[in-house]
């Protein structure tokens, strides 16, 4: 959408991103090799975004599924959105003051960018009869009758429109039985929908129901033929999607409306196209002049059957394929699993990393030994390193050493499989080793918490039939908690870059000693980081991916809505951007699984941060320097995007200027450098930092404020654009800054009731889970409201019961995949790392 006005701030993003890469120059003189290695990072990060074959602003969804014309198309869309982004804008501005309508490239809007594909000269406009109502036709001004006669049959005199004959046939049949009064005339009539109220209060939604008119269909010359309630030929639903424009003076935007229908079999969508088009043209006609502004205009965008296709997910080629995945990991489970009872003479020897299995489930690092810096192996956890400590390894019992010893190595691989123990790791709650960061624990699951409450928002939102609710729920204060729900992303990002550098230097040891050979030994260490990381998160991500195509190709054949949602599009096309973790980089249009940006940041942030961190080892000061300049360089390319682009922050559009301000690495990386910045902190001081208490407090209060600040600042809402952009460049960063200072305090036995709080034994297996259940979570509230056959109408009380069952079932559905992908995928590189470390 608006693609002059992105095509001028992608120039700007740009332009502020070679600036920051400029910045690194002043150093090569002190560090030729390291300002090499981070020049040649970001020039492949900058190669990748504009050399991409695919437009930035154009979607590749728009070419993919295009009409014949689907130049012209195209362009004429992009052209009317950047007219309308303007009109509305200087409209916004002279009548109502402040911007009002949302931003440019807000996915919530989305619909607003296809249905400009059926604008009026792309419909078919033809000379149709509507003089089919008993009454005769008359001006009225009343909207309310506008909205009643777009589909009412108790007023038809006669079947409107250009119909099939069999089609027509039925239809008059059904006309006449209904005047009669025939029960199965009433129940066809009775499961269509048609205009009820709150139209003018949000609800588009006039769906009837489809599974009545399925259970109606199904009773056909079967059950009580005398009661007269079976139809005498077939039924089909189908939803008409409507593009309604009223006058000015109601209605300042376009409003889209879902029609259902319960019809004869026989009628295909041409024919009820065009039924809808003469009573569109009659409602058309009944307001044209009754306001000083153009009357009402009325488009049929389109008309779908439901289901739309006979899409079978078993016949699906990619459901073979991950049919095979689940069904051989299974036997090998079940395998696993026999091995162990059979062979399992005496109980379990105690696992010294028993907590360490699946996503963020190894014990967090005890600083208290400082011995183990030269034994320590690097391992990778969902965007955290963890340490295996090589000492406790070799003290762990020698009996235990003996008996895997005497399995074999394809035994032990095939022990690493098994769901008993495997499940037994993730839900344990022992207790965690003196001086663990065990509040990170809570801040994960506290963040996805929070992550899942403000999906589950836009969930409920997007099928609301009163859909005024949400402008009353967003003018309470409190709504700010779930419309700034984005500052819990960062959390993660900030965990993130404190558990990598803690970690990297507990296992640095060797590269200080390796003087001589030291460029050698970061390449090595570099790679293996690296891959092992893709290894480690790679299969649970790309599983969760299949199964996420063919749910919303399933769900879309089925569905009585119509979502604007282009994952089995995308998947289908791009998933390798998402291997690669390269999707974020790219327009959320060609995105496929739009939550998944998150991993593809953490990922290059990781990348970033173990180069920087490896040079670190010589060049502390230099690095330190970077880091700030790289923190600086975010907030100017943040602030420079925001304020060219006019953005307003504001309660209602929490995702608005996506691409531009929301997802991209460049404006992300605040938080992930201050968890740098603090786990070195916290490493140097081993845990310990003391601090005066008139600091503390000070700090309290700094932190306490900043975080209120930036989570209930927006509240009135009428920030200017300058400010706006001071807010979006120093969010997120000031954000992470106060939960640093609280980790830090925590950490250091400063904050003991919040550590206790945070540290809770109950809190380990969900904070094993985060990761699964962050990729899970939305395929599930997809595939729940696909189900549904009609709107919801909203309370507070209803969303927050369908959260806490989001959440509850993304964790059940993230135990199952972190069984089955996570833990035997960390065990089996436990055993490549041992194996590695005895042939040493």
């Amino acid at each position: 959408m608006f693609r002059n006005r992105e095509r001028s701030a992608a120039s700007i993003r740009i332009g502020k991103r070679d600036t920051k890469y400029e910045i690194i120059g002043p150093f090569r003189k002190i560090a030729p090799k390291m300002s090499l290695y981070i020049g040649c990072f970001l020039f492949v990060l900058n190669c990748v975004v504009d050399a991409s074959p695919v437009s930035r602003n154009e979607s590749n969804i728009l070419r993919i599924g295009r009409p014949q014309d689907a130049s012209s198309i195209t362009a004429r869309v992009t052209n009317l959105n950047s007219t309308d982004y303007e009109v509305e804008k200087q409209t916004s501005k002279d009548k109502r003051g402040p911007l009002i309508e949302f931003s440019k490239n807000n996915p919530e809007l989305d619909w607003k960018k296809y249905l400009k594909l059926f604008d009026e000269k792309q419909e078919e406009h033809e000379d149709l009869d509507i003089d089919f109502m008993k009454e005769k036709l008359q001006k009225t001004a009343n909207s309310i009758q506008w909205l009643v006669d777009l589909y009412d049959p108790l007023k038809w005199s006669r079947v409107p429109g250009k119909l099939g004959h069999d089609c027509r046939n039925e239809l008059e049949l059904f006309l006449e039985s209904l005047k009669d009064g025939k029960l199965w005339a009433a129940k066809m009539s009775d499961a269509s929908g048609r205009y009820s109220s709150q139209f003018h209060f949000g609800n588009g939604f006039w769906l009837g129901s489809s599974t009545l008119c399925k259970e109606l269909n199904a009773t056909r010359g079967s059950i009580r033929q005398e009661l007269d309630d079976t139809p005498p030929y077939a039924l089909k639903f189908h939803v008409a999607r409507m593009y309604l424009t009223l006058p000015k003076e109601l209605e300042f935007s376009t409003r889209q409306v879902f029609l259902g229908l319960c019809l004869p079999a026989t009628c295909d969508q041409a024919s009820l196209t065009s039924m809808l088009r003469a009573n569109a043209d009659r409602v058309e006609r009944e307001g044209n002049s009754t306001y000083r502004s153009t009357g009402p205009k009325i488009h049929i965008v389109a008309v779908k059957s439901v289901p739309s296709s006979n899409y079978n997910p078993w016949r699906d080629p990619k459901s073979y394929v991950l049919s095979g995945v689940a069904g051989a990991i299974l036997f090998l489970m079940i395998c696993a699993t026999m091995y162990e009872y059979r062979t399992r003479v005496q109980p379990n020897v105690k696992d010294v990393e028993s907590s360490s299995v699946s996503n963020n489930n190894e014990r967090l690092s005890n600083f208290s030994n400082k011995n183990l810096n030269q034994d320590g192996e690097v391992i990778q956890e969902n965007g955290e390193e963890l340490i295996e400590k090589g000492k406790n390894l070799q003290k762990e019992s020698p009996d235990r050493s003996e008996k895997e010893s005497k399995k074999g190595f394809w035994l032990t691989c095939l022990t690493a499989f098994d769901p008993i123990a495997n499940g037994s790791k993730i839900v344990s709650t022992e207790p965690a080793a003196r001086d663990s960061l065990t509040c990170l624990h809570g801040l994960r699951v506290f963040s996805l918490g929070w992550v899942v409450m403000v999906h589950t928002y836009l969930q409920v939102f997007s099928i609301a039939e009163n859909k005024t609710l949400r402008s009353v729920t967003e003018r309470n204060f409190m709504f700010q908690t779930i419309s700034n729900a984005t500052f819990s992303v960062d959390t993660f990002f900030f965990i993130s870059g404190l558990l990598v550098t803690i970690l990297f230097y507990r296992s640095s040891g060797s590269l200080k000693n390796d003087k001589g050979i030291f460029w050698k030994t970061c390449f090595t260490k570099f790679i293996i980081m690296i891959l092992y990381r893709f290894i480690r998160l790679t299969p649970a991500y790309l599983f969760v991916l299949g199964i996420n195509e063919i749910a919303i190709k399933y769900a879309l054949s089925r569905t009585v809505f119509s979502p604007v949602i282009v994952d089995h599009l995308t998947c289908e096309k791009f998933w390798w951007r998402n291997a690669l973790y390269l999707n974020s980089l790219y327009p959320r249009t060609e995105m496929c699984m739009l939550w998944s940006w998150y991993m593809a940041n953490d990922t290059q942030f990781y990348v970033l941060g173990i180069l920087l961190l490896l040079l670190s080892i010589k060049y502390l000061k230099v690095i330190t320097v970077v880091i700030l300049l790289l923190i600086a360089s975010s907030w100017f390319t943040t602030f420079s995007v925001a304020y060219s682009n006019d953005y307003i922050a504001r309660i209602q559009e929490p995702f608005a200027l996506f691409d531009e301000l929301y997802d991209k690495p460049w404006l992300r990386a605040g938080p992930y450098f201050v968890g740098i910045i603090t786990g070195y902190i916290l490493f140097r001081t081993n845990c310990k930092l003391k601090l005066p208490l008139i600091v503390r407090v000070i700090g309290w209060v700094l932190s306490t404020a900043i975080m209120f600040s930036v989570v209930y600042g927006l509240y009135p809402g009428n920030l200017t654009v300058p400010v706006s952009s001071v807010y979006a460049a120093l969010g997120h960063t000031a954000w992470a800054i106060g939960v640093s200072f609280i980790v830090i305090q925590c950490c250091t036995g400063y904050a003991r009731m919040i550590d206790s709080l945070l540290s809770l034994r109950l809190i380990y297996p969900l904070s094993r889970l985060t990761y699964c259940a962050y990729l899970v979570h939305p395929v599930i509230m997809m595939v729940t409201v696909s189900q549904m056959d009609g709107p919801l109408h909203l309370h507070n009380n209803i969303v927050l019961i369908l959260y806490f069952g989001n959440l509850v079932a993304s964790y059940l559905m993230s135990f199952c995949i972190s069984i089955a992908f996570e833990a035997p995928i960390v065990n089996l590189l436990k055993i490549a790392f041992i194996s590695k470390k005895r042939i040493r």
